[in-house]
């Protein structure tokens, strides 16, 4: 393997040794006894203590930067329908309107299905495999997006996309969470979200000049890039030795950190977690009856329960209409391209911020702008429509505070803090449940707005969202924890 050399010799019992005097030693130690194999014993001589400099210290960043790809690819899919429907063509396919809002929304029920699906490969084949695992039915969705010649062809085009976007959703935070050097493991998770974000203004822009056909050509091209450089990156350490495939495990550390530390002390906290959580068999789900399971699993259940219900989506989708109050109504491109920029920005921004501020902080601040921004729009459409009195400013404002606040908090804080919280032996059944959870509120969520909006009003229906933001905060101020500066092991054993 490259970047370590080891020697395999015949060996009897060990002799007796002394105490080792540092955590480093006793891990050592422990890996020597656990390769013992018949009549010999693998020894490692000459583990790798830093890299060899190629990356300069950033190999953390290189993998998340391919991880992330994924992630791209995601809000391609997510943002295709919005440009993809203003052609003339692909809505002809469609034909009734009724098929029009399954086109956009059956995403979300091939995701409900791939983030436990994706739950189960994680633990099973790794991290890095199921984010090359997920690029497949991306593609083939994609492919079949192209060639579609009846509106059947493009529902099973764009449940294919969901599914995988529910993979990748699970499995990229998760693998740049267990990659990622603890000191810029906040910015390079909230990659992720700044990368959802970046893929939905690329397609929305994309979306000008091309039409249904060539933008969906490439959304496939950039899956196809995204597994290409999979093959680049290393998986995660923690899964190499969760697994115990020890020398795999050191060679990863030593691949990421590239001659930015000496990884052995790194290496030897992380031995002692994974050998504290193998010792207890495999995982039963009677397992979350103990606090130090169930309390990270309730809070990432929480977090994914309160970013839906914030109802980002329903802004983005109503955005149109909302832009049109302010005069955009000529130009419906207009609304999803200001959108979309306001995403890359803020999420920008929250990069910058999250391993300064702090996890809880962004969430909080996030939690009461949104609360006030949708709260206000509410307000513009309670005087327009019961007192017939109008704030062009209003709305258009509303709109971009309350995305650029999400953004910065709600958006890509969740992702982050679950895949930090969650003990490794329960992580991919719990954040593929959270996962789940978060796909069934999106499609419930922009599926039925109508509905709720002829019930409450569509100012009732904000207020209703505003609502929940406002919870938000009450449920990060008494149960979400800080993770900022601090290791994997160290956030697990908060809870213990």
């Amino acid at each position: 393997m490259s970047g370590s050399s080891s020697t395999v010799k015949e060996s009897v019992a060990p002799a007796a040794s002394p105490l080792p005097e540092t955590a480093a030693a006793a891990a050592e130690e422990e890996i020597a006894k656990d390769r013992l194999i018949p009549a010999t014993v693998q020894m490692v001589e000459d583990l790798p203590l830093q890299g060899r400099g190629y990356l300069r210290g950033y190999g953390d960043v290189v993998a998340m930067l391919v991880a992330c790809l994924g992630a791209v690819s995601i809000g391609m899919a997510a943002g295709y329908s919005s440009p993809a429907l203003e052609d003339s063509e692909l809505t002809r396919l469609l034909g009734a309107n009724d098929r029009k809002t399954w086109f956009a929304s059956l995403m979300a029920i091939g995701a409900i299905f791939g983030g436990p699906c994706a739950g189960f490969l994680v633990e099973v084949v790794g991290r890095k495999l199921t984010l090359m695992i997920c690029t497949l039915p991306m593609g083939a969705g994609w492919f079949l997006i192209v060639v579609g010649v009846n509106f059947a062809v493009l529902y099973v085009g764009r449940i294919l996309c969901g599914f995988a976007m529910g993979m990748a959703a699970l499995a990229a935070p998760l693998y740049v969470a267990e990659t990622a050097s603890n000191a810029r493991r906040g910015v390079l998770g909230a990659g992720f979200q700044l990368s959802v974000s970046a893929g939905i203004l690329a397609v929305y822009a994309m979306g000008i000049p091309l039409g249904w056909t060539w933008l969906a050509v490439a959304c496939m091209s950039v899956s196809s890039l995204n597994v290409l450089l999979l093959l680049v990156v290393p998986e995660s350490p923690r899964w190499y030795a969760a697994k115990k495939r020890r020398l795999e495990a050191m060679e990863s550390l030593v691949w990421l950190a590239d001659g930015r530390a000496d990884v052995r002390e790194e290496y030897a906290e992380m031995e002692r977690n994974v050998r504290s959580q193998s010792s207890k068999g495999g995982f039963s789900v009677s397992e979350l009856t103990s606090p130090a399971n169930y309390r990270p699993a309730l809070i990432s259940f929480g977090m994914m329960f309160f970013q839906q219900m914030s109802g980002i989506n329903v802004v983005i989708f109503y955005s149109n209409h909302i832009f049109a109050t302010a005069g955009y109504a000529d130009d419906p491109k207009t609304p999803t391209i200001i959108i979309g920029s306001v995403l890359v920005a803020a999420t920008a921004v929250s990069c910058v911020l999250i391993d300064r501020a702090g996890r809880r902080i962004l969430l909080l601040v996030s939690g009461v702008a949104t609360t006030v921004s949708i709260t206000a729009l509410g307000v513009h459409y309670y005087l327009a429509l019961e007192r017939g009195y109008s704030l062009g400013w209003l709305p258009l404002t509303s709109v971009l505070v309350y995305v650029a606040f999400f953004s910065l908090g709600w958006g890509p804080v969740p992702w982050i803090v679950m895949s930090e919280i969650v003990p490794t032996r329960i992580r991919g059944f719990v954040n593929g449940m959270a996962t789940c959870l978060a796909w069934i509120l999106l499609f419930f969520v922009t599926k039925e707005f109508d509905s709720l909006s002829r019930a409450l009003g569509e100012y009732g229906a904000f207020w209703f969202f505003g609502g929940f933001c406002l919870l938000s905060c009450v449920f990060v101020g008494l149960l979400v924890p800080e993770t900022k500066g601090r290791t994997l092991e160290e956030i697990q054993g908060h809870f213990a």
